[in-house]
């Protein structure tokens, strides 16, 4: 976990508090002093610059990401390298996730419309431009103040994935919950895992719960690719 007290600075950005945790990454509300606006900083751990190729290879797919322009998809501002810290800088949008939201009841059905609508266009949107997401859960679904849903840290998984040292830990790229059969064995993600990760969570948002839980993550993850999928009819 990356621990960076407040006032301190990171390139041009103060740092004025810590927002929270999200996988490997730590976010901050921070001050961009140029354009007098806050923003948020998401700083992944300093271990990451330890491979000589991942800063090049995090800066390629910043770059990629930051060229997306859809309404429901994260801005990305800027990004960098500063104490042996790599960044990306986004908007900040205030109203907690989607993650936040859920529970053991279902959403109202018009709810999950109103949330799930847009997301598909953004994610429609994001595969025409050759971007996958890779880790599509409630966690990474923004809400705004005025309760829009903004899908937050596309590409976030592929720039894990450059690393050297994150792979060699043998951490899954992805959320056992949500990830697809073919993540599951170890394949290749593209357009139709984010798909299936989308309707996972649109199952959850409808039932209450995920399909598939176990009392570990390959467990759930072998429910994936082995059980059928349990009818939301019998749950909802």
């Amino acid at each position: 976990m990356v621990s960076i007290p407040p006032g301190s600075s990171l390139g041009r950005y103060r740092i004025v508090a810590q927002l929270g945790r999200g996988g490997m990454a730590t976010v901050f509300r921070a001050h961009d002093p140029n354009l007098d606006r806050f923003v948020a900083i998401k700083v992944l751990p300093s271990y990451y610059t330890e491979d000589p190729t991942f800063v090049d290879r995090f800066a390629q797919e910043a770059q990629t990401i930051a060229k997306l322009k859809h309404a429901n998809i994260l801005q990305i501002f800027d990004f960098g390298e500063d104490k042996g810290f790599t960044y990306i800088v986004s908007e900040l949008v205030a109203g907690g996730t989607l993650q936040d939201k859920l529970g053991p009841e279902p959403l109202p059905t018009q709810q999950v419309i109103a949330l799930m609508r847009p997301l598909a266009d953004a994610l429609d949107y994001a595969h025409s431009q050759g971007i996958i997401h890779r880790d599509i859960k409630p966690a990474n679904v923004l809400i705004d103040e005025s309760d829009n849903p903004i899908l937050a840290d596309f590409g976030l998984a592929r720039m894990l994935a450059a690393s050297i040292r994150y792979t060699q830990t043998s951490q899954a790229l992805g959320t056992p919950e949500y990830m697809s059969p073919e993540q599951a064995m170890g394949a290749d993600a593209d357009h139709r895992s984010d798909l299936y990760a989308f309707g996972v969570m649109l199952y959850q948002m409808l039932v209450g719960q995920t399909p598939f839980r176990a009392d570990t993550p390959a467990a759930t993850l072998m429910a994936h690719v082995h059980k059928p999928l349990p009818l939301p009819t019998l749950l909802n």
